[in-house]
């Protein structure tokens, strides 16, 4: 069976990351979204081989206009989706959560859960045809009450994770299997470029994860992909990928 793909968030390194193992696949149609990254995701397809049918949609997620405007252009031009895997994130400001403003509390709010809940609406519409899998993505920290300067990010990541149960009790009649995954400490643009740490501050975090090391893009990555072509009977869980973290 055709797999018809739709990554939201696929700028990311974890993006780029699952798109490059993605390509390897066979029969695999492939509608990537974007907001400010298009020229990453461009510049990073033509460096590569492409076997299957690609295509770049960008768009902003701050309404259920944009979201339902998105997916049903990746449905008219796919023909349906049997597969929608979710990447994106935000980080407004890193401050302490006591100091963050409401209007940026709102923007990760509306990024990181509201874009999600309203996406998954027009997916889990066309999946009641014919099956699919839904993978979305929270963090490991959410878990535990979410970090001090970064609040507004757990709390949301948290809702995916109520989400993710919600779609998998909801669509079990219809076959659509839903899991959500739960990264730790993965060595992305993430830590450096939104969240400003400075390599002391990475190298203490390291002191926390068992295994002694940062995850990588491409141990997501490869999780993803099993959950995409492998699991066929796991729903509604929550799993961590964390390296042993909060043990």
């Amino acid at each position: 069976m055709i797999k018809k793909i739709f990554i939201l968030g696929a700028s990311s390194d974890l993006g780029l990351s699952l798109i490059n193992l993605m390509l390897e696949k066979k029969d695999c149609i492939i509608g990537l979204h974007c907001f400010s990254g298009k020229q990453r995701l461009t510049k990073f397809l033509k460096n590569i081989k492409k076997n299957q049918k690609i295509k770049i949609f960008q768009s902003s997620l701050d309404s259920q206009k944009k979201c339902h405007k998105l997916v049903e252009k990746f449905l008219n031009w796919s023909g349906g989706v049997n597969t929608f895997i979710q990447l994106n994130g935000n980080v407004s400001k890193v401050k302490t959560w006591t100091k963050l403003s409401q209007k940026d509390y709102e923007k990760d709010l509306e990024i990181n859960l509201s874009s999600v809940f309203y996406t998954s609406q027009k997916i889990f519409e066309s999946m009641k045809k014919k099956g699919g899998k839904i993978i979305l993505t929270s963090t490991s920290s959410a878990l535990h009450g979410g970090g001090e300067t970064s609040l507004a990010y757990g709390i949301s990541k948290s809702g995916i994770i109520s989400l993710t149960k919600a779609l998998a009790r909801f669509g079990g009649k219809y076959n659509i299997i839903a899991n959500v995954i739960a990264p730790g400490f993965i060595k992305t643009r993430f830590h450096t470029k939104v969240m400003k740490r400075s390599k002391k501050q990475l190298n203490r975090r390291l002191e926390f994860i068992k295994l002694n090391r940062a995850g990588t893009a491409e141990d997501v990555s490869k999780l993803i992909l099993f959950l995409v072509f492998e699991n066929n009977f796991t729903t509604g869980e929550i799993i961590s990928i964390d390296g042993g973290d909060w043990i």
